[in-house]
């Protein structure tokens, strides 16, 4: 039992160290994505962000304990910020996408990761308001759908929980079909029976 607990917490503490924050902007901010990781590991040899794309991670800055940013593979301006938090000036729909922080770790450190989803919303039109502009506009707003709400990933404790019930439920109902067939054979055998 003991063994088990320990593979739920190491379990947990690794969920909760690859778990990912979600952040919803507007057009044309200003965004810093954190990285708590390189706050909190002061001993770490470089810091490095990626933009994953189609699962693959193209690198956008990396700055090393000489504090030299170097930059490779940047389709936009990007720079540091405070606290190794990665600036993205003015974005736009283009910058949304899964964004990852890691720290590459000292001898004897262990390398972390901690991944940001940013979601930009569309840039308003630039054109002059007119009274039709308006009512399309009007008109376009009022049959889109709702905003897409931030969705909060649930800890490995619930999923865990959702799985054991499910196999409870289809547990209980083989049980059930077990005993209506069993009930429905004997019924079977009982009428065949002279009486």
């Amino acid at each position: 039992m003991c063994r088990l607990t320990l593979l739920i917490k190491l379990l947990l503490l690794h969920y909760a160290s690859q778990s990912k924050i979600n952040i919803e902007r507007s057009c044309n901010e200003d965004v810093s994505l954190e990285c708590p990781i390189a706050e909190n590991n002061k001993h770490f040899l470089s810091v490095a962000w990626y933009k994953v794309k189609n699962g693959n991670k193209h690198g956008i800055i990396r700055r090393g304990k000489n504090d030299n940013p170097v930059y490779y593979n940047v389709s936009r301006e990007v720079t540091f910020g405070e606290k190794h938090n990665l600036l993205l000036r003015k974005v736009s729909p283009a910058d949304s996408g899964d964004y990852e922080c890691v720290t590459t770790a000292d001898v004897g450190g262990q390398n972390q990761n901690h991944k940001v989803s940013l979601i930009v919303t569309e840039c308003a039109p630039t054109a002059p308001l007119t009274t039709l502009n308006y009512l399309n506009t009007t008109m376009a707003t009022l049959t889109s759908p709702p905003c897409q709400t931030q969705v909060l990933d649930l800890p490995v404790t619930w999923s865990i929980a959702g799985y054991l019930a499910v196999a409870l439920a289809k547990i209980v109902l083989s049980l059930i079909i077990i005993w209506v067939i069993h009930l429905r054979s004997s019924r079977q055998r009982y009428n065949r029976w002279p009486h």
